[in-house]
């Protein structure tokens, strides 16, 4: 299937709001070669500017890209409603945490899209070719980081399945021998229900992402392309970041503080209004900066506790496959074990992608303008 009929036919169930625009330029655009295709972390502004979407024509529908970034917010605020409605109801279980995390995820680009929203509401209609690229590199961006993150939260529920489908199947036996109580075997096929509920929500998702992601490149979602994984971040460049240099620049390169300094003040009372139009800017500018770096300096912390657990996970994951190569594990505990391990790795995973998010936004946020930091 190519680019422009996985549009038609997926668009209907995923794209009904920002997509939707980059579907249509797709249309109307040539198709990448036929062939595989991988998508990289680094590449994706050369995709973009390359691919079928025309950045130069969306100055032409200003409005329409307003109201696609606002439905497809509305979307992923609905899905994280969703996942804190089921972590609420399955408070003090296993399945809370998987939850909540996935409700994390949606929230972090639901929160992203309104910042891109309230920049938009600000900006001048008419951006460069290179403005709208630095615009949808930063939602590539924030996209291919989500979908990595719930690529590894289905690996790991699907070992999590795995293993409740063992955990039933061994109280079933149990039951037949007088050695379960009905209760006990429906415990367990609670668990396998809730385990496949689950598993099931994080394959949607994953595949919504998937398709948002190939869609804003102008990439068919065929199976013909392949998502690569979001670097590492780098904790040498966070540990050198000069707060107070990089607070400037990002003021001065503040789009706001900048069409206040343009404007012209000829009289007395002009001059007085525009001088505290710019103190107002600047402090915008400054406490948004402020927010951006404490972000980044939490995000740095949640990291290195994600690290050390992920550490601790792994010995106990050593440990684990020696008992089981000993034979002094059963298939369900072994399995269950793996899945502890993977949740280890996923929110390991996490850590790492959200620390290089928050440092992407970081970036974006020095670089001004706010078209630009989307």
């Amino acid at each position: 299937m190519n680019g422009k009929l996985g549009c038609l036919q997926k668009g209907r169930r995923y794209v009904t709001g920002f997509l939707a625009a980059m579907c249509a330029a797709m249309m109307a655009f040539p198709a990448f070669a036929e062939g595989n295709v991988t998508v990289e972390y680094d590449n994706l502004r050369q995709l973009l500017m390359e691919g079928n979407l025309n950045l130069q024509q969306a100055n032409d529908s200003y409005e329409s890209s307003k109201k696609n970034y606002q439905e497809l917010m509305e979307q992923m605020r609905e899905e994280q409603e969703y996942m804190k409605f089921l972590a609420e109801k399955y408070e003090d279980t296993e399945d809370e945490a998987a939850y909540r995390s996935s409700a994390g995820i949606l929230g972090a680009q639901a929160a992203r899209l309104s910042k891109q929203l309230e920049a938009m509401n600000r900006r001048p209609r008419t951006l460069s070719v290179e403005e709208n690229a630095d615009s949808y590199t930063m939602a590539a961006q924030g996209v291919m980081n989500s979908y990595n993150q719930m690529a590894l939260n289905v690996a790991a529920s699907e070992k999590g399945a795995q293993a409740a489908e063992a955990s039933y199947q061994a109280a079933l036996k149990k039951q037949s021998a007088g050695m379960a109580t009905a209760a006990e075997v429906m415990e367990a096929a609670d668990r396998l229900d809730r385990e496949r509920n689950l598993l099931t929500s994080y394959r949607q998702q994953e595949g919504q992402l998937r398709f948002q992601l190939l869609s804003m490149l102008g990439l068919p979602d065929d199976g013909s392309v392949t998502v690569g994984e979001v670097p590492e971040p780098d904790l040498a460049e966070v540990d050198a970041i000069n707060y107070e240099e990089d607070r400037t620049k990002a003021v001065n390169n503040n789009s706001q503080v900048q069409n206040v300094r343009r404007s012209r003040a000829g009289s007395s009372a002009e001059i007085d209004r525009k001088s505290a139009q710019e103190a107002e800017a600047v402090g915008s500018a400054e406490a948004e900066f402020l927010a951006v770096y404490q972000q980044l300096q939490s995000a740095r912390l949640e990291y290195q506790a994600s690290q050390d657990a992920y550490e601790s996970a792994r010995i106990s994951y050593d440990s684990l496959q020696r008992r089981q190569q000993a034979g002094m594990l059963s298939q369900t505990e072994f399995l269950e074990g793996e899945a502890s391990w993977l949740e280890a790795v996923a929110k390991r995973g996490s850590g790492a992608m959200n620390l290089k998010q928050a440092l992407e936004d970081y970036h974006w946020t020095v670089k001004g303008t706010e078209e630009m930091r989307q």
